[in-house]
């Protein structure tokens, strides 16, 4: 991590480092990807359905974007794969397709005991890990690879999705930004850049802002506003800055703008992927969702301007706890004193800029004990 006297760039840094103690991790995301690579192996190998058509099975949601966030207080992660089966939804009613993929799933012991069926899925529950719900859809057109129809069993109805078209639109805005703050820190000096200071501001902002909500709503998790829905707005939002901080305050400031303007009702949300989709329409079935959303942005901004008129570690750091939670904040905070404490063992010293380097460089300073920020 960084050692910086810019109270910025030192914020910047705490803030990518506990999104990061937050999100899947590479040991689960392997442990996941061998999840749905097995899944794949055993449909091909189905004799009855599967092996006869071509389909693909990939992420979607937050894997596929960069914005994984493990529910408050638990160690399960909720993720999603699809599976793109290439036939025409056209064809076939949606129970068919989906009972195809419950029956194939059932043939094996171990997806039989872990199997829980839902309206659009099948959950898969890795019990310790991960809640992995599979979902089965077709295409719409022969000419279309991105767009699908997903099976909805509760009202026996196809629906209309574009995980790929999703993912591409999030992932062109949140790369609008070639340099982010963390990266011209680490660069300034030619020090070598850490990953977790390699994802772009509106991913860490993504993450950030589930990680408020999951708290916000602990005790009452049936209320909490889908992550679908604030991570659209905060596409929908960005501009394209190059700092988290920036990033987060431009989006919620706008995301409250927009709820000004919809006091009473809701607003619709359109899918950038599908614009005939709106993905808020559990508004509309739900009013009450939408009071709760409303409750949580209001109490996001008085979080932010809270934390922006901090003074000094201590004060930050409880509002940082409260917002983010103390897992996150701990694991930040401790790889910023190994990074003090291995920087005295080797007898570094301090740039101003805040980046370690030899004491031979000239205008830089020893590192102190427990200086993590400039007051």
């Amino acid at each position: 991590m960084l050692i910086t006297t810019d109270s910025k760039t030192q914020l910047e840094d705490t803030l990518a480092k506990m999104a990061e103690a937050a999100e899947l991790d590479q040991t689960r995301w392997n442990r996941l990807k061998s999840a749905y690579e097995a899944i794949s192996g055993w449909l091909n190998d189905d004799p009855e359905f599967f092996s006869q058509v071509e389909f693909e099975i990939y992420p979607q949601g937050s894997v596929a974007i960069g914005t994984t966030t493990k529910p408050y207080g638990k160690t399960e992660f909720d993720l999603d794969v699809v599976i793109h089966i290439k036939l025409l939804s056209s064809n076939y009613e949606p129970e068919a397709i989906f009972n195809e993929v419950l029956r194939r799933l059932k043939e094996k012991e171990f997806y039989k005991g872990i199997m829980e069926p839902k309206s659009r899925c099948v959950r898969l529950n890795y019990a310790g890990d991960f809640h992995l719900d599979v979902v089965p859809g077709c295409m719409v057109v022969l000419y279309d690879g991105d767009t699908i129809d997903i099976t909805d069993q509760k009202n026996k109805i196809w629906l209309r999705s574009c995980p790929k078209g999703y993912k591409r639109w999030f992932l062109d805005i949140a790369n609008k930004v070639q340099v982010t703050l963390l990266e011209k820190a680490f660069s300034a000096n030619k020090v070598e850049i850490e990953e977790y200071a390699k994802k772009k501001p509106l991913q860490r902002a993504v993450q950030l802002i589930k990680m408020r909500r999951n708290i916000y709503f602990d005790n009452h998790p049936e209320n909490a506003t889908a992550s679908i829905i604030l991570t659209t707005l905060a596409g929908n939002f960005y501009q394209g800055e190059a700092s988290i901080t920036d990033t987060f305050e431009g989006v919620i400031t706008q995301i409250q703008n927009k709820v000004d303007l919809f006091p009473n009702e809701p607003f619709e949300l359109p899918n950038p992927a599908n614009p005939e989709e709106n993905l808020a329409d559990v508004w509309q079935e739900k009013p009450e969702l939408y009071r709760h959303f409303k409750s949580f942005i209001a109490q996001l901004n008085k979080d932010w301007r809270a934390l922006k008129e901090t003074h000094g570690i201590e004060e930050e750091s409880v509002l940082l706890e409260s917002m983010f939670g103390k897992e996150p904040l701990n694991k930040a905070l401790t790889a910023k004193a190994e990074t003090v404490n291995q920087g005295r063992k080797n007898g570094l010293s301090i740039l101003p800029s805040g980046v370690l380097v030899g004491n031979k460089v000239e205008k830089s300073h020893s590192v102190k004990p427990n200086t993590f920020y400039g007051d």
